[in-house]
C-alpha cells in the first residue's frame, strides 16, 4: 500500500454509512454479535446457563441492545460509523471492559463499582466526540447492568454516573496533569451513586465504605488505563487528541524550524495560512488547532526546492525563466509528493499529512499551463499540470485550501483595500466550488459564508492602513541611513 493509500484509509471513510456494502454491513454484524457472545458468557451465571433456552434469550437480548448502540453511533457521527478503525476500537474497548469487569466480579461478586466504565468515556470522548461517548456509555451501562452478575445490585446508576460523566468531563486541554482533575470529578460522581443507590437498597454503611474504596481505586486506574491506551488509539484510528496536536504545532519542532531557516517566505506564508485557518474553522465548530497544525505543515514539501518558490525569490528573479512549463509544473507539483515524504520520515500523524496532500486537491497548475499553451499550442497531456490529489475530505483541509488561495491573491493586490479583499476571497471560494474542490468536504453554504466572513476579517487586520511618517521622522531615517 502507497503513502497516499494509506492517508487515504486513515483521514477518509471508504464509504458513508446511506452506502454501506454487504461486506461492511456483516463485519459490523459479526462484531456486534461477537461481543454480544462475550458479555453473555462473560457476566453470565458462573455455574453455567440453566437452560438453552435462557441462554439464547440473554444472547438475543444482549445483541439487540448492541445493535442499538451501533444505530444510535450510526446517527450521532457518521464518519465514526463508517470508519473501520474507529468501530473496530470502540467495539476492542467495549471487549476490554466487559473481559475486565468479569474478571473482577469473579474475584469480589455484586460490585458494580469494580467495572472500568470510565475508560470508555475518557478515550472516546478525548478521541472522538462527547455526544458519541455519551451515548456508548449509556448502552453499555444498561447492557452491564442487566447481566445476571450485576442484576440484583444498583449496577445502572452507578454506572451511568462513571461512564456518564467521563463522557461529559472530557474536554480538550493544553495540561498533562488535567487527567487529576477527571479522576476527581469522576470519584466524586461515582461516590455520590454508591452511597445513594446503596442507601435505597439497605446496604449497611460498612459495606458502602467498602463500596466507596473500590470505586476511587476503580476510577483511578480507568483514568491511568485511558492515558495509557491513549497513543494506540491515536495511532490505529489515525485521530490526534489536543494535546498529541499541541506537540506537533510546537513551531520549533524540526520541520518547522527547517521551514523557518531554509525557506522564510513560506514560513511566513504558513503562519498566515493557520491564522486564517484557525480562525475560520473556530468560527463553524470545525476543530481549529488541527486547522492551525495542519496549515503549518502543508507546504513543508517546498523545503525540497525551496529557491523555486516566488515566496523565497528575491524580488526581481526568478528561477522558472529558464525553465520549460513542463518542467517547472513538475517542480511545482511535486512539493506535496516532497511533503508527504518529509512528513512520513518524520512521523507526522496522518489527519496532519492530510493536509500536504490536499490542500490543493486535484487543482490545475494555470500559470505553467498558460504557459506552455502559449509556446507549443497544444498540450499532449493536461494532467501533468494538475495536482494528484485527493481533494478535501474534510472540514479543516478544505478551509486550510480555501486560505491559501485566498492568502496568496490578496498579497498579489496592489491596494488590499476591504472591499478588494472581499471581492478576492469571494472569487477563490467560488472558483473551489465550481472546480469540485469542495464537493467532499462537509462544509454547508452557510458555513462557507462563516470562513468567507472571517477570512476577510483577519485580512483585514493584516493589510489595515498605516500612518504615512514625514521623511523627517527620526524613525525613518534610521531606517533608511
Amino acid at each position: 500500500m502507497n503513502l497516499r493509500e494509506q492517508l487515504e484509509r486513515a483521514t477518509a471513510s471508504a464509504e458513508g454509512p446511506g452506502q454501506e456494502s454487504p461486506a461492511s454491513a456483516a463485519r459490523r454484524a459479526l462484531v456486534v454479535l461477537a461481543l454480544g457472545v462475550l458479555v453473555t458468557f462473560g457476566l453470565g451465571p458462573t455455574g453455567g446457563w440453566r437452560s438453552t433456552g435462557e441462554l439464547l434469550g440473554a444472547l438475543a437480548t444482549n445483541v439487540l441492545v448492541l445493535a442499538g448502540m451501533g444505530v444510535v453511533l450510526r446517527a450521532l457521527c457518521r464518519d465514526i460509523y463508517a470508519s473501520r478503525r474507529a468501530f473496530a476500537l470502540l467495539a476492542l474497548e467495549l471487549a476490554l471492559v466487559i473481559v475486565v469487569a468479569g474478571a473482577a466480579l469473579r474475584i469480589h461478586p455484586a460490585a458494580p463499582e469494580l467495572v472500568p466504565i470510565a475508560l470508555v468515556g475518557v478515550v472516546t470522548s478525548a478521541l472522538f466526540d462527547r455526544r458519541v461517548s455519551l451515548a456508548t456509555v449509556v448502552f453499555l451501562a444498561a447492557l452491564l447492568a442487566t447481566q445476571p452478575a450485576l442484576r440484583d445490585t444498583p449496577a445502572f446508576p452507578v454506572l451511568l454516573a462513571a461512564g456518564g460523566v467521563a463522557a461529559f468531563v472530557v474536554r480538550p486541554t493544553s495540561q498533562r496533569d488535567q487527567s487529576y482533575v477527571w479522576m476527581l470529578v469522576i470519584a466524586v460522581a461515582t461516590a455520590l451513586a454508591i452511597v445513594g443507590a446503596g442507601v435505597a437498597s439497605g446496604m449497611s454503611w460498612p459495606a458502602i465504605a467498602a463500596a466507596l474504596a473500590r470505586g476511587a481505586g476503580t476510577t483511578i486506574v480507568s483514568v491511568i488505563g485511558a492515558m495509557l491506551l491513549m497513543p494506540f488509539a491515536e495511532s490505529f484510528t489515525g485521530r490526534q487528541t489536543h494535546l498529541t496536536l499541541l506537540e506537533w504545532g510546537d513551531l520549533n519542532r524540526p520541520l518547522l524550524q527547517r521551514l523557518s531557516l531554509e525557506a522564510p517566505g513560506t514560513y511566513a506564508h504558513t503562519i498566515a495560512i493557520a491564522n486564517l485557518a484557525e480562525a475560520a474553522a473556530r468560527a463553524i465548530g470545525a476543530n481549529a488547532l488541527l486547522a492551525r497544525v495542519g496549515a503549518y505543515y502543508h507546504d513543508i514539501g517546498k523545503l525540497a526546492k525551496p529557491q523555486y518558490f516566488v515566496e523565497n525569490q528575491p524580488r526581481g528573479r526568478n528561477l522558472h525563466d529558464k525553465l520549460k512549463p513542463h518542467t517547472s509544473a513538475t517542480i511545482i507539483r511535486n512539493h506535496v509528493r516532497d511533503g508527504l515524504a518529509f512528513a512520513e520520515g518524520e512521523h507526522v500523524p496522518a489527519s496532519i499529512r492530510a493536509f500536504i496532500a490536499e490542500h490543493h486537491g486535484t487543482g490545475t497548475i494555470s500559470y505553467f499551463l498558460e504557459k506552455a499553451r502559449e509556446r507549443e499550442g497544444q498540450v499532449a497531456n493536461p494532467a501533468d499540470y494538475a495536482y494528484a490529489g485527493p481533494i478535501p475530505q474534510t472540514a479543516e483541509t478544505a478551509i486550510v485550501m480555501l486560505a491559501d488561495a485566498v492568502e496568496a491573491a490578496t498579497r498579489a493586490l496592489a491596494d488590499p483595500t476591504p472591499e478588494r479583499i472581499r471581492e478576492v476571497i469571494e472569487l477563490m471560494v467560488h472558483q473551489r466550488l465550481e472546480q469540485g474542490q469542495l464537493r467532499d468536504a462537509p462544509l454547508t453554504l452557510r458555513e462557507l459564508t462563516l470562513v468567507k466572513d472571517e477570512f476577510a476579517r483577519v485580512l483585514g487586520g493584516m493589510y489595515h492602513g498605516r500612518v504615512d511618517y514625514p521623511a523627517s521622522t527620526p524613525t525613518i531615517q534610521a531606517a533608511v541611513s
